[in-house]
């Protein structure tokens, strides 16, 4: 009995010891919700993500059904967020500060073109720009945000995303620099790198930095398309880029 109690009294006065050892980690917290629009409505299932002034992704969580989340920080500093939407472009924040031990609560305002049309309707209205009110968005080769963030941790380039997305045809030239290339076409595609027609190597443009990819046949688009589009008689058909734009918060 009497041993038992000095197994007692030495376990308590371990236990004691570890605790007294424990320095409490503080925790710097911001919790907010998302809305979009002038109506403000609540952006649910999205994810959020906590990055810090390199753009590392440091906490994620999806938004709850109205638009709240809760992300936490290691340490005091300055951070941003990115909001990720099924179908949209990723919007980034401006830079905001965490104080030691702080809980922030902010509201978190997605306005602008970018956060009020889809990706798909974006695309739409810049093919009718650059080629002709009469040529339809057609998404038969499409990568969207989407996709291609689940492609971007085995893709290093245009061209890796391109040939792992499987774009119907459309395959990556003679890398690693070479072009994109319609099967069947006798020359390279025209890029277009937001909106604006690039001769550069395909290896060039990192995969980091694209959001969204459709590519045409010059068939698809037309000879007026075409000629309106800047395509000559070296180019077959027509691939569009779109890199990270971001709305502000």
């Amino acid at each position: 009995m009497h041993a038992l109690a000095r197994g007692i009294r030495t376990l308590l006065a371990v236990s004691a010891s570890l605790a007294a050892s424990v320095t409490p980690t503080a925790a710097q917290t911001m919790d907010g919700i998302v809305v979009v629009g002038a109506d403000k409505r609540p952006v649910a299932t999205s994810k959020v993500a906590l990055l810090d002034r390199r753009q590392n992704v440091l906490d994620t969580t999806t938004t709850d059904v109205f638009g709240g989340f809760s992300l936490t920080a290691e340490k005091p500093g300055k951070y941003s967020l990115m909001v990720r939407r099924t179908g949209y472009y990723p919007i980034l924040t401006d830079n905001f500060e965490l104080l030691e031990d702080e809980t922030r609560r902010d509201t978190v305002f997605l306005t602008g073109k970018m956060a009020e049309m889809s990706v798909k309707d974006v695309i739409e209205a810049d093919v009718r720009r650059l080629f002709s009110s009469a040529v339809l968005g057609s998404f038969q080769r499409y990568l969207g945000p989407d996709d291609i963030e689940e492609m971007r941790p085995r893709s290093f380039t245009l061209g890796d995303l391109v040939r792992n997305g499987r774009m119907a045809g459309l395959q990556w030239y003679n890398p690693p620099s070479g072009c994109l290339r319609f099967s069947g076409s006798s020359g390279c595609a025209q890029v277009y790198l937001d909106g604006l027609p690039v001769y550069m190597r395909i290896d060039a443009i990192s995969a980091n930095d694209v959001e969204a990819i459709v590519a045409y046949r010059d068939m698809e688009l037309g000879i007026a398309a075409t000629t309106r589009g800047g395509l000559d008689n070296t180019r077959y058909g027509a691939v569009l880029v779109y890199t990270r734009r971001f709305t502000v918060r």
